[in-house]
């Protein structure tokens, strides 16, 4: 029988950080079967989501109700008109959106969620092509994208999501080139209002945090730019948070259950080991929760 961990992270005020396994919480199945997830705050309550099994079928839920003190309480099922692998939550004119796509499939789907009633409307569809193996969104100064690579072609590309007056919504490709092939775990977070992301190439065994992007019309540039580590290499994962400062940390999985938990140096040259732990073997997803005291994270057992 499957059997998922969720870890408390809490991150105190002289920047170490304290863990707590909440070993009591009942872990719904539908999160064990779970091939994906993101969470996304709606009307000022957190709320995961999840794409079950069969690829088209989307669980929506509280991430924590404090009526009932319960975890990851479901509120409802959708089914999706096309499969997904990949799925991020952004916001777009005030609203919670979802970027939804699978590397089967050209197109990738943006859906607006309805926060009255917690539906998904379909708004945009964008050609993205095939293969790709990272899909994220990003915000510059009032605008957001969504960057695309491919790590068997190097292929990347930066779309910004176009809202006119007097036309539908649509996604404009603003800057695109060829970059090495390889690069994989890719971490985006934001510091000083600036994106950055971490990112790992197994091909050519280097780590690189980048900053994305100076202007509409450019992409990245390397901060840091070094060997990756044997350890690095071996990673199953790699996720950023933030403190209640808005200070951005990172956490590392390994297959054997293996967790540092990592704080970014404030010019992004590197970062600090806060803290290495022992977790679950073989997890099958890693689901990140960001709420405003603390961070959760679902380490989910679908075998």
């Amino acid at each position: 029988m499957s059997k998922s961990t969720l870890v408390d992270v809490t991150v105190l005020p002289d920047t170490s950080i304290s863990l707590k396994v909440l070993s009591d919480i009942h872990i719904p199945t539908f999160c064990n079967n779970a091939i994906a997830s993101t969470s996304i705050d709606i009307n000022g309550q957190s709320y995961s989501i999840f794409i079950q099994e069969d690829a088209v079928s989307l669980t929506l839920c509280k991430s924590y109700d404090a009526s009932s003190d319960a975890y990851f309480v479901e509120d409802r099922t959708i089914t999706l008109e096309h499969p997904v692998e990949t799925l991020k939550g952004f916001y777009f004119g005030d609203q919670p959106w979802l970027i939804c796509y699978h590397s089967d499939f050209e197109y990738s789907q943006c859906y607006r969620i309805n926060t009255a009633d917690l539906t998904l409307e379909k708004v945009v569809a964008t050609r993205v092509g095939t293969g790709f193996t990272t899909i994220a969104p990003l915000y510059y100064r009032n605008d957001v994208f969504f960057v695309a690579y491919n790590k068997n072609t190097g292929a990347v590309a930066k779309y910004q999501m176009m809202s006119p007056a007097y036309s539908p919504l649509y996604c404009q490709v603003s800057w695109s080139a060829t970059w090495a092939q390889g690069w994989t775990r890719f971490a985006f977070f934001r510091l000083g209002g600036e994106n950055f992301f971490i990112k790992t190439n197994e091909k050519y065994s280097k780590v690189n945090i980048d900053h994305f992007m100076d202007s509409i019309d450019l992409g990245s540039h390397p901060v840091l730019n070094e060997s990756a580590t044997p350890v690095m290499l071996g990673l199953t994962d790699v996720q950023t948070f933030y403190d209640t400062n808005n200070a951005p940390y990172f956490y590392t999985y390994q297959p054997d259950g293996s967790m540092t938990f990592n704080r970014f140096d404030g010019d992004c040259d590197g970062w600090k080991v806060a803290l290495t732990c022992q977790q679950a073997v073989d997890s099958s997803l890693r689901h990140t929760v960001q709420l405003p005291e603390r961070v959760l994270i679902l380490l989910c057992q679908n075998k």
